[in-house]
């Protein structure tokens, strides 16, 4: 099977995935977290859901099936989560145990999307945004990220572009003090960042897990420079500094996308290309065969996977894992392979799923044929199936040797 068959049986069968997660509940229309999501149960968890279904169709280009009244009764469903200050919530799941201002992280991400996924239908929220009213003023902005906590690099990152992208829909919308907001948090950055990295974060980067996280961090930082049209600082260093984390092969979605992310943006300046793009094709085979049966995604291969109080077994599809694996499959082929740009509807809004394919003006040409010409796979998918197996039987084993250790000292 080429690489066009492949994405094209990959993209019907995630639809059908998406199809299949629809719940309807009296006049909304809602989509499961997951396959082993009982709403009943854990009626909180509709809006992670829905919100990923919206985006997983329209990435797909499925959304035109939904006529008015439907998109109706999607935002109808993504409304009832909202609350009057305009931030969305998720009910009736636990307390995180942790610092104060992870509240405004969750409140921020279930908001983010959301919003996003109501934007990509033509729909608008329920109540006007007061929230951001703190933000208004330069000053009001510097005490935020005075706050910031940068040994939590990762954490940090989505808070940064999750208040970019509601800053930036203001600003579409009229607001100026919204636009220069945007560019103080940009400024903020070009004298903030790593010289050795070029990611935002404590501590030198030396430790591979600190400069994972600070990769994963970086990714939604630059999404500022994205939208702005602002050139990267040192970007042959952020390129350098996730080469230096070699393939990692697939594992959770969040990473695998936050990688991807970096280096198709940053592929068009050039450094080190060949590098860039053999990632990327180890990604894109890899992405296109843990596929499951369903045609979802999992996030985890090895233990289950847990949010907010909600347990999906072991390699089971989530409505939010399918998307984002679809986001990192469709970065890729937009990146390399001809005529795939035009397939893939990301999203406008800032956070993941956001690809700025202006911004890769300087690359496009050649990116649009990097595969086309070539035989498909360049890497063997054998060899990457073993080495992947392998690396998850590992990760079993120590994760069950870690259960037995654990129940030993109890």
């Amino acid at each position: 099977m080429n690489i066009f068959s492949a994405l094209d049986r990959c993209r019907q069968r995630a639809a059908e995935f998406f199809s299949a997660q629809v719940v309807e509940c009296g006049p909304d229309w809602y989509w499961r977290h997951s396959v082993t999501h009982d709403p009943v149960t854990h009626p909180g968890h509709l809006l992670y859901g829905t919100w990923a279904g919206v985006l997983g169709c329209v990435l797909l280009g499925v959304d035109p099936q939904f006529d008015t009244a439907k998109r109706g009764r999607i935002a109808n469903a993504l409304n009832r989560y909202q609350r009057s200050d305009g931030t969305y919530q998720m009910p009736r799941v636990p307390t995180r145990a942790g610092r104060a201002d992870d509240d405004e992280y969750d409140l921020f991400h279930c908001t983010n999307y959301a919003w996003g996924a109501l934007r990509s239908l033509g729909e608008c929220p329920r109540f006007a945004p007061s929230f951001m009213e703190r933000f208004a003023r330069a000053e009001q902005l510097e005490r935020w990220f005075a706050n910031r906590d940068w040994r939590r690099s990762w954490i940090e990152g989505n808070n940064v572009v999750h208040l970019a992208s509601f800053l930036a829909i203001l600003a579409e919308h009229g607001a100026p003090w919204a636009r220069e907001r945007l560019q103080q948090m940009a400024d903020w950055h070009d004298t903030h960042h790593h010289p050795r990295t070029g990611f935002w974060h404590f501590g030198d980067g030396h430790r591979r897990e600190s400069l994972l996280d600070a990769m994963a961090g970086a990714a939604h930082d630059l999404h500022l420079y994205y939208y702005l049209d602002r050139p990267v600082p040192r970007a042959t260093q952020i390129i350098d500094s996730c080469l230096r984390l070699g393939y990692m092969g697939i594992c959770s979605a969040c990473v695998d996308v936050d990688v991807i992310d970096i280096l198709c943006h940053l592929r068009a300046c050039g450094h080190r290309r060949g590098e860039v793009d053999s990632v990327l094709e180890r990604y894109l085979i890899e992405l296109l065969q843990v596929q499951n049966r369903d045609g979802g995604f999992c996030d985890n291969f090895v233990t289950p996977h847990t949010l907010y109080g909600h347990t999906t077994p072991v390699r089971a599809s989530v409505t939010w894992t399918t998307w984002f694996r679809l986001v990192a499959i469709g970065m890729i082929a937009s990146t390399l392979i001809a005529g795939e740009g035009g397939r893939w509807t990301f999203r406008k809004t800032l956070g993941m799923g956001y690809y700025n394919a202006e911004y890769l003006k300087d690359g496009t040409i050649d990116g649009e044929t990097f595969l086309a010409k070539r035989p498909f796979p360049l890497a063997n998918p054998v060899l990457l199936a073993a080495a992947r197996n392998g690396r998850f039987l590992r990760q079993r084993v120590t994760a069950l040797g870690r259960q037995l250790l654990t129940a030993h000292r109890k």
